[in-house]
């Protein structure tokens, strides 16, 4: 499925809930508090970007504001934007997300945006401490706002159901990373857009549908090994984990950028050299980043153990600096054989751009060649970034 259709698909689906009475609010940063969300009776759903949606922005942005915010903001003023009930932006992440909130909520003063501030650093339970505040104070906007106080029952409700979708579509990335040949990329991907465009019980139920198909290829070593290395994955530790792996085939990651898995599946599909064992991970923004979030425990304060989940999920940048970041990093290159990383740079996302050199150099270290994308939300430049990636693979091929 292509990006357009993938975007078509989730307006479709967005539009299904509003008819059915449905409250979709959106976020732009990987990590909310979806479950909080629900529990005000609010479907969470990621403010998509559009390809086909430029300019419109000079009048309120800078020219060098990232490109994702530039989009978003075009598409409000372009009158394209997605039928939201409202939209949560980030504070403390980067300052391009925080100052469009501020410019949008001037601009558009109908809409109801929202800020969630994040924790700048892992202080422990400090950090805890300051993110469990910021959410109880979204939770209180959003019952002025809406009228709909904060619900135990939905709040433990969606804990379940967020747990159900999250768990599956870790072991979808396992057994990718594993076993590629049992699941292909772009049908990940399209798992992972059902969860980012709204987490509903219709599509956890297809989610585990599809892993009974595939569960029913591996045996009983196998199992083992998938569960071993998700609650590595999961816990940021690879030290313990040991497997052969099949290395045969050259064996890509991609790393970086606020991107979907859905983008990169897109710009993959046409380019000659790409197999079905090929790309084997992502680590972007809106693909592993999200899903390996822990699962919130419906025992004790619900903000606290939100902030708790969102604290302990792969972070950005600037929540959880670049050594813990290129540990992990090194630790995934060598212990599941891969042979290339792709670092993607959102076009003038600063967070990106300070970093990359840090991941390639991480790479380097560990003998993994490396090929740097810059991307824009527009992919105004299709044909240049994949014939640097078909280059690349062939460079990788050749050695």
């Amino acid at each position: 499925m292509s990006f357009p259709e993938v975007i078509e698909q989730s307006n479709q689906v967005l539009q299904a809930l509003v008819d059915a009475g449905e409250r979709v609010i959106g976020y732009v940063y990987p990590h909310p508090p979806h479950e909080i969300l629900i529990a005000h009776g609010l479907k969470p759903s990621l403010v998509r970007t559009n390809p086909s949606v430029v300019g419109a922005y000079e009048a309120s942005l800078q020219t060098f504001s990232c490109s994702l915010t530039r989009n978003l903001f075009s598409q409000r003023v372009s009158s394209s934007f997605p039928l939201l009930a409202g939209i949560v932006f980030s504070g403390n992440t980067c300052d391009a997300l925080q100052n469009v909130g501020d410019i949008w909520r001037k601009r558009f003063p109908e809409d109801r945006v929202l800020r969630l501030t994040y924790p700048v650093g892992d202080f422990g339970e400090a950090s805890v401490d300051f993110l469990s505040m910021e959410i109880e104070a979204l939770s209180n906007e959003l019952t002025g706002l809406y009228g709909v106080a904060f619900s135990e029952s939905n709040f433990r409700t969606a804990a379940l159901l967020l747990h159900e979708i999250r768990d599956v579509l870790q072991l979808f990335y396992t057994v990718r990373l594993l076993y590629p040949s049992l699941i292909s990329y772009n049908t990940l991907s399209n798992l992972v857009g059902e969860f980012l465009t709204a987490p509903t019980q219709e599509a956890s139920e297809r989610m585990k549908g599809k892993w009974e198909e595939v569960v029913e290829k591996l045996d009983t070593n196998q199992k083992n090994t998938v569960e071993q290395l998700r609650e590595s994955l999961l816990n940021q530790d690879l030290s313990d984990f040991e497997a052969e792996i099949d290395s045969a085939n050259h064996r890509i990651a991609v790393i970086g950028g606020m991107v979907e898995p859905s983008t990169l599946a897109g710009l993959m599909e046409n380019i000659p050299g790409i197999t079905h064992t090929t790309l084997v991970l992502d680590m972007l923004s809106f693909g592993f980043k999200t899903v390996f979030t822990p699962p919130v425990s419906i025992e004790g304060d619900p903000f606290r153990e939100s902030a708790r989940s969102i604290l302990g999920a792969h972070s950005e940048p600037t929540q959880e600096g670049l050594p813990k970041r290129t540990a992990f990093l090194k630790d995934v290159l060598t212990k599941l054989s891969i042979h290339g990383l792709i670092v993607c740079e959102q076009s003038f996302c600063d967070p990106d751009e300070f970093e990359a050199p840090s991941l390639e150099k991480a790479a380097e270290e560990v003998g993994v060649a490396t090929v740097k994308l810059p991307l824009d939300s527009e992919l105004s430049d299709r044909a240049r970034i994949e014939g640097r990636i078909q280059t690349f693979l062939e460079t990788i091929n050749a050695s």
